[in-house]
């Protein structure tokens, strides 16, 4: 067992870096950087349902 601690340290492997999760209850444990990602996601896809085009920059044409 000690060995196998010892090539997790070294390959700085830690318990906290992998999501655990259950079959059919979903994750165990809160995560803020999912909650994160899930609502700059959401914000994304709810902006492109109300406008389906990227805004242009404003300087059209090839400018010198």
């Amino acid at each position: 067992m000690t060995t196998l601690i010892t090539i997790l340290n070294k390959l700085r492997l830690h318990a906290d870096q992998f999501r655990v999760s259950a079959p059919m209850v979903g994750p165990l444990f809160d995560d803020a950087d999912q909650r994160r990602v899930s609502h700059d996601l959401d914000a994304v896809r709810t902006r492109f349902e109300q406008h389906p085009v990227w805004p242009s920059s404003g300087a059209l044409g090839e400018r010198r």
